[in-house]
């Protein structure tokens, strides 16, 4: 029994790169056929023979073996070939064993550059699985019984494997970390993928704003002076000081600051990863509803869109109902998913109904508050009708309706859905 422990111990590898989807046509020697990869790492400090190993896409169980080709070598000497020894701290790449086919067709003639010492492997059939697809999960297995699987295999409610893109991989965020939704990112590389090379992603920061909001919520005035709180978070695995925070007021509704439109911007301080900092900032109210942009500029950040938040600043702000944009996209891209519904009301206790209205006047959702215990909240509105179902880009109306036994309010507001088009799933 002390020795199988020991063997599982020294056995631990992990699938850290998938490539299911490569760049190119598919079909018989050409380019997605023969270009799909599975990276592999060991994070011990002991080397691991990885004979006789297994990759099972749930279709077919492929055996792992030694890559006996060294054309694969091209101009990079260093890689191993000839060998299932997979050493300590090391990456292998199990190609696809038609990666030097030598009638290919098509563009795309090998064309990975691998890191260098990467152990090169393929199986003993001459696909990965039985072809690796873009809804493929993967379980790597031992002749000891220990495994790594890629793309949650024994869950299969969640969002992953799916399409990255043509040409780019999924990269395990951290190896040490779980087969989890958030340890998998599509490779931001410009090459679309790191095969032998540690996760593109590991050694970038990651910045994100996770706060705007108005530090006074009393009714301003144009031209008087407010105060906002901008949160920033590096989510990321680096440290950074190589950003740039920049708010404005966007007058001309073209979501970039132009001149005149009061902009404010301070370079960035050191910020480490899983830190997170507060900023206040003086602004001046606008003389007509515009919506007040906050971004964070980083060169290295390749996740941009957490960069950015807005709120719209409205002189005329009702008095019962208000939203902090005119418009939002619930597209799941994580900005501006959901409508944030901000009611203020004279005094608790009443009945509170917000409904939103299409243009045709049928009501799409309702959200009801029986005795309100506090004269404001916020409400979300996630673009979805009562019944579950995402509804069309369109322009809506909210109602409120306010009802107490000495008091009875009606306000309104239109606002604008978008979605926009989603990207085609490639097989």
């Amino acid at each position: 029994m002390t020795v199988f422990v020991l063997l599982l111990a020294v056995s631990r590898v992990v699938i850290t790169e998938v490539m299911a989807n490569p760049a190119g046509l598919s079909g018989a020697h050409k380019p997605e056929d023969r270009n799909e990869f599975v990276e592999l790492y060991n994070p011990g400090e002991k080397p691991v023979d990885l004979f006789n190993w297994t990759i099972n896409d749930l279709d077919a169980v492929d055996w792992l073996v030694a890559w006996e080709d060294s054309s694969v070598l091209g101009s990079n000497r260093t890689l191993i070939v000839g060998s299932t020894w997979l050493k300590g701290g090391g990456y292998a790449v199990v190609l696809d064993s038609e990666y030097t086919d030598p009638n290919p067709e098509g563009n795309f003639i090998q064309p990975y550059s691998f890191g260098d010492n990467t152990l090169i492997m393929t199986t003993r059939n001459t696909t990965i699985g039985n072809g690796l697809a873009i809804n493929d999960p993967l379980i790597l297995a031992s002749p000891y019984g220990d495994t790594s699987t890629f793309g949650t295999p024994f869950d299969t409610s969640d969002s992953i494997p799916c399409n990255p893109g043509d040409g780019f991989s999924w990269e395990r965020i951290g190896p040490d970390r779980p087969d989890t939704v958030d340890n998998w990112t599509v490779c931001p590389d410009p090459a679309g993928c790191t095969p032998g090379a540690p996760s593109s992603i590991s050694s970038l920061p990651d910045l994100a704003l996770v706060q705007l909001e108005l530090e006074d919520t009393a009714a301003l005035k144009p031209g008087e002076a407010f105060y906002c709180r901008v949160g920033i978070a590096n989510s990321g695995f680096v440290s950074t000081d190589s950003w740039t925070l920049e708010l404005f007021l966007d007058c001309n509704g073209n979501a970039v600051p132009d001149r005149k439109e009061n902009a404010w911007r301070r370079p960035g301080w050191l910020l480490k990863p899983d830190k997170d900092s507060v900023v206040r900032v003086r602004m001046t109210y606008p003389q007509v509803q515009t919506d007040l942009w906050a971004r964070i500029l980083c060169p290295e950040d390749r996740d941009t869109i957490n960069n950015q938040r807005r709120i719209t600043l409205n002189p005329k702000a009702h008095h019962l109902l208000n939203f902090t944009t005119s418009s939002f996209s619930p597209d799941g891209d994580g900005f501006e998913d959901s409508l944030v519904i901000v009611y203020r009301l004279p005094e608790p206790g009443g009945k509170l109904t917000i409904t939103v209205f299409n243009l045709a006047g049928q009501a799409v959702k309702e959200f009801s508050k029986e005795r309100v215990k506090s004269n404001q909240g916020i409400l979300y509105w996630d673009g979805k009708n009562n019944r579950d179902q995402p509804v069309p880009t369109g322009v809506y109306a909210i109602w409120l309706q306010y009802h107490r036994s000495d008091y009875d309010a009606v306000e309104k507001l239109p606002v604008l859905l978008i979605r926009r088009p989603s990207q085609s799933k490639a097989g």
